[in-house]
């Protein structure tokens, strides 16, 4: 199977946040309470109900603004830090690149967050983060972000010809002037499933210049290992124990049922 990626073309991007929207949709994740603190970025930040959210990111131009607003989300990189430092062997890559969290056999640990270099994974009983909508591309269908997206910032399809439209695009996009406009996903962390076409560098867009795995990761995955079989045993225990004590409930309340 040939690695699909999505494109986001940021110099397409109006901020409506259907894309946004679209993804939690689709995944029916709840609402989140939030509040106003000063940017048109709503939720503040990702948690483990909101997985990818439209980032606004102003510049003072002279007498002007400059916006740089783009789509983030898990990148599902090749050179996964998550992939690389989980130590229960919980993340795992699909043959179309993307990277997917089985929540069943997460620990919760949050190591992954800590090895990511875009802070993606969002922990609670679970480690949460976007999952590429798996279920709609076994059905032929465009991930949920790029088929709600208005304006044609988000397409998806072969990471070849999304890169191969990445790069005309930049190149038109030169010959207007628009000197800093730049492919992003391309070659960082062997190549990301989400390609940008930036208007400008990287950090105007908050996204890393150079993102990089910690070699500590590598380590710490090895050192870990060790970790996978005490991890297993104690998490049987623990259920063992929730049952021993689940069903000893459930014994006394059958034994008072039978003196009424």
């Amino acid at each position: 199977m040939a690695k699909k990626a999505r494109l986001i073309d940021a110099t397409k991007c109006m901020g409506c946040k259907g894309c946004q929207v679209a993804c939690k949709q689709w995944n029916q994740l709840p609402a989140v309470q939030t509040e106003f603190v000063g940017s048109y970025e709503n939720p503040a930040d990702m948690d483990p109900n909101t997985w990818g959210r439209v980032k606004f990111n102003e510049y003072e131009n002279g007498d002007s603004i400059n916006w740089y607003m783009n789509y983030f989300s898990c990148m599902h990189c090749t050179d996964a830090g998550c992939l690389n430092i989980c130590p229960v062997d919980a993340i795992v890559r699909m043959e179309n690149g993307a990277v997917r969290i089985d929540q069943e056999t997460c620990i919760a640990c949050g190591a992954c967050r800590g090895a990511c270099p875009f802070e993606i994974p969002r922990i609670s009983d679970a480690a949460y983060k976007c999952t590429f909508c798996a279920d709609r591309q076994a059905q032929n269908m465009a991930p949920a972000c790029a088929s709600a997206c208005p304006t044609g910032a988000i397409t998806f399809g072969d990471r070849d010809d999304m890169l191969a439209a990445a790069e005309a695009r930049v190149s038109a996009l030169q010959d207007r002037g628009k000197t800093n406009a730049q492919v992003y996903g391309k070659d960082e962390l062997d190549g990301l499933m989400v390609i940008y076409v930036l208007a400008d560098s990287p950090d105007k867009y908050g996204l890393p210049v150079d993102p990089q795995v910690s070699f500590s990761a590598y380590l710490w995955k090895l050192a870990m290992r060790p970790v996978r079989t005490v991890a297993t045993v104690g998490l049987a225990v623990g259920a063992l124990s929730s049952w021993f004590t689940l069903r000893k409930a459930e014994v006394e309340k059958e034994k008072e049922e039978a003196k009424l």
